[in-house]
């Protein structure tokens, strides 16, 4: 099974258009699945005569953005044959057939949101004649679905790696509970909107279809976006309480405020205590002024103030931590004995750009940071080249790069010449560029150059020196006649 690059298809009401480009990123907007699918078959080689099998077969299976313009991302096949499915990022696969049948293919496309398009082609694979009948044969295969998650809570949007940890399954169903769904092994979902969600997994063996679903109720848990929310007093140094627990001392921004109804008190020495309910919402600031009055005698009782701890995650994991600039260890990390109030808190990873938050750490209260890190900016692009026929040498700047079909990656953003070579075939040359970051995909066609065989030579001189020879034989006959 081979993977073809991916072709841009418009098919709509007979017109087919091939040509090759690459996909942009937009921002996501999950307003439903791709709004079209095409499904063309492509270098044929189950259909031709006289029937061989086994046979290959290339399919291409692209599909349009959402209405929204959520572009494609993800493209999954079964083949129907009892084999693996293919799943991946490259909208163009080729298969290997190894018996005749009407083979039932299931297609799917979907966005980067999960939300998926799917249809179904049914492929007729003849035997060839004198064929001798060959029963498919399965092992007993009892397929036993389980998963992980990580992280399992946290604000949204909530991006989650699931893990199948499943045995005796080559093929997934995935239901993660807020409209998304997955065919892959090992899938990375993001939540926008908070709330409890359950996840299922179906695990099957596609050879004996066997299927085993696990479910986990209330497995992913999303909070509410925290709001900004600044507190400052007159005259400052007021201890800030929020709903009982200590925040900080005026003035004083908190972010990790959750939104929904809060209990505001303001304690100072000397001053009258300061109370007020008070709503914070999603990515909206908030900010509080208390003027605060001279007391006459002193409040009775207080809370006293205790250390709390910072619990940090970070997606992918082992980010170094860094609290107001000291060293802390490495994610996924508890720091405890943090004293209370604003702390800045820095993660740094090879490869990703440094996440940093300032904190509150409330007495005696454990605050949580969930870190999504943001991998650099690519300086480097691929690009997927297929000829037909396949087995051209690839060069890129008169680099040798591999055989095609070939993906090839790690070249730098900007213009390249590309050339194909492969005997009996004219050199194909052409200019290319490089987009950072993106996979460029190409088709090429090569031209058959005729070439005259030893066979052919010798033929052709066999025929100029018979024609001489008769030509003398006609000449000496006109003289003697004379």
């Amino acid at each position: 099974m081979k993977i073809l690059p991916g072709y841009i298809l418009i098919v709509g009401f007979g017109l087919v258009m091939v040509t090759w480009c690459v996909m942009p990123v937009t921002a996501t907007v999950c307003d439903g699945p791709p709004d079209a699918q095409s499904f063309i078959l492509f270098s044929g080689g189950c259909d031709r005569v006289p029937r061989v099998l086994p046979c290959t077969q290339g399919f291409i299976f692209p599909a349009l953005p959402s209405p929204g313009g959520d572009f494609p991302t993800q493209y999954y096949l079964d083949f129907g044959d009892g084999s693996s499915p293919y799943y991946g990022t490259v909208d163009g696969i080729t298969h290997t057939f190894t018996f005749p049948g009407q083979f039932t293919l299931k297609y799917m496309a979907g966005t980067q949101c999960d939300l998926w398009r799917q249809g179904t082609y049914v492929l007729d694979v003849r035997p060839p004649e004198n064929y001798t009948p060959v029963i498919p044969s399965c092992e007993a295969a009892h397929p036993l679905a389980a998963f992980t998650a990580t992280p399992a809570s946290g604000f949204a949007p909530l991006t989650v790696r699931f893990t199948s940890t499943s045995t005796s399954s080559d093929a997934y169903a995935w239901r993660f509970g807020d409209g998304g769904t997955s065919p892959a092994e090992n899938p990375v979902h993001t939540y926008i909107a908070p709330g409890t969600y359950s996840v299922s997994l179906e695990a099957r063996d596609s050879c004996t279809g066997n299927v085993n679903r696990a479910d986990r109720l209330g497995y992913i848990t999303v909070t509410a976006t925290a709001g900004t929310l600044a507190i400052s007093s007159i005259p400052p140094g007021a201890t800030v309480y929020i709903d009982n627990v200590v925040k900080g001392i005026t003035p004083v921004t908190l972010t990790d405020t959750a939104a929904g109804s809060h209990t505001l008190l303001l304690r100072r020495s000397g001053y009258d205590d300061y109370t007020r309910n008070f709503i914070t919402e999603p990515l909206t600031p908030a900010t509080i002024g208390a003027t605060l009055t001279k007391s006459v005698t002193e409040p009775t009782t207080r809370p006293t103030p205790t250390f709390g701890s910072v619990a940090i995650t970070s997606f992918p994991s082992g980010a170094a931590i860094f609290l107001d600039d000291s060293p802390r260890g490495t994610a996924p990390v508890v720091i405890p004995d943090v004293l209370p109030g604003n702390h800045e808190v820095i993660l740094s990873l090879m490869g990703y750009n440094d996440w940093n938050q300032v904190v509150s750490v409330g007495s005696g209260q454990t605050s949580a940071v969930n870190a999504i890190l943001i991998a650099h900016a690519p300086t480097t692009g691929s690009l997927a080249v297929i000829s037909d026929p396949a087995g051209a040498e690839i060069y890129i700047d008169n680099d040798f790069k591999g055989v095609s079909p070939v993906t090839i990656s790690g070249l730098s953003a900007g213009a390249h010449t590309l050339s194909l070579k492969l005997q009996d075939y004219a050199d194909n040359t052409s200019n290319i560029t490089i987009m950072a970051g993106q996979t460029g995909r190409i088709p090429v066609v090569m031209e058959k150059v005729h070439r005259l065989s030893v066979m052919d030579i010798i033929l052709a001189a066999g025929v100029v020196l018979m024609i001489v020879i008769i030509a003398g034989f006609v000449m000496l006959r006109q003289d003697t006649e004379k």
